[in-house]
Formats: C-alpha cells, structure tokens, sequence
C-alpha cells in the first residue's frame, strides 16, 4: 500500500479530507465522525513515508485545497 493506512472524511459543500500514513485507524468505513473525535493515529506505514508524520489533504469538487486557506490564526 503505497500511502499506507488512510481514511477519507466527507464533509459537507463538496470537502473531503484525507489523512495518510496512519498506525492506527480508529474509525470504519461509513463510519460517522463528530468534530473532535479521533478518527487515527499518525505512524509510518505506506511505501512512500520516511518517518512518522500524518499526511493530511483537503479537496473540495475534485480539487485539491490549500488547508491554510481554510483555518485562521486565533
């Protein structure tokens, strides 16, 4: 598995989230999910990891997103 253990969230408005390289997935497919919920662990599974990291991507209709231009600095 080239990016190791990952889940895929839906959101809503066309957001899907993606967290890659996990150690541990804590939730199952269709599974719901509630903001602050652990949903993994972050580890270092995959071919393509050199460490232990999470790997976490936004797409909204298909397109990748910039996260930063998602959450604001309190």
């Amino acid at each position: 598995i080239k990016d190791g253990h990952m889940i895929i969230i839906n959101h809503n408005d066309g957001y899907i989230s993606v967290y890659k390289h996990c150690s541990i997935l804590l939730k199952k497919p269709r599974n719901s999910v509630y903001q602050g919920e652990l949903i993994a662990l972050s580890g270092n599974s995959g071919e393509t990891t050199t460490g232990p990291h999470l790997h976490f991507e936004i797409w909204k209709d298909g397109q990748p997103v910039d996260p930063k231009s998602l959450f604001h600095n309190q």
